[in-house]
């Protein structure tokens, strides 16, 4: 059972890809603001494609003020298309070299007008990752603005480290010890490399 249990957590693991956001958001006046995004790459995998979408009818006129060094990035305004709303979005390419596993992405900025009557900081984005070759989706998930989060971590990978704490916390049997501190039979010690005795 324990063996099925490590097993489960270990392909789990395997699994979770995660991407990490940080964005800064500054108020420039009235209803214009800055945001300044930093994107940490805490999968196994490089991210060569990524895009960051901004609500309808909570964001207008978003404009890109700088892109990451050898990122293609393009700004496509929410709007309504064919009577449908459309969100936002801020798409970057990797042109030369893909963010890999454990770098972070920084230089990212927009500005944008927040039109909604809600706090701008409650509100929370939506992102995916892609693979630049076939466009196909690698993640996806949502962050919330001007705070650090894991976004796209499996659950079950979470509940089975926990679940396996917790069981191995339980399931490890009592020893017991010598309350007087003296060399008792119940007292273990080991000597580590390089002591000598």
């Amino acid at each position: 059972m324990k063996k099925l249990l490590i097993l489960t957590l270990l392909f789990s693991c395997l699994n979770a890809h995660a991407l990490i956001i940080n964005s800064d958001v500054t108020k420039l006046s009235g209803q214009q603001y800055q945001a300044d995004y930093q994107f940490f790459n805490d999968s196994q995998n490089a991210i060569d494609g990524l895009t960051v979408y901004f609500q309808y009818s909570l964001f207008d006129n978003v404009a890109l003020l700088s892109s990451p060094a050898d990122w293609d990035v393009f700004v496509a305004p929410a709007q309504i298309i064919f009577g449908l709303e459309e969100d936002g979005f801020v798409d970057a390419l990797a042109l030369v070299s893909p963010l890999q596993a454990g770098e972070t992405l920084p230089g990212l900025s927009v500005v944008f007008d927040w039109t909604a009557n809600a706090e701008l900081i409650s509100t929370t984005q939506r992102f995916e990752t892609y693979d630049a070759n076939s466009f196909d989706i690698t993640s996806e998930g949502e962050y919330q603005l001007s705070a650090t989060q894991v976004v796209n971590a499996p659950m079950s990978a979470l509940f089975f480290i926990v679940f396996v704490g917790v069981m191995g916390r339980f399931a490890r049997p009592q020893r017991k010890t010598n309350s007087e501190g003296g060399l008792g039979e119940n007292t273990r010690h080991w000597a580590g490399e390089g002591v000598t005795a």
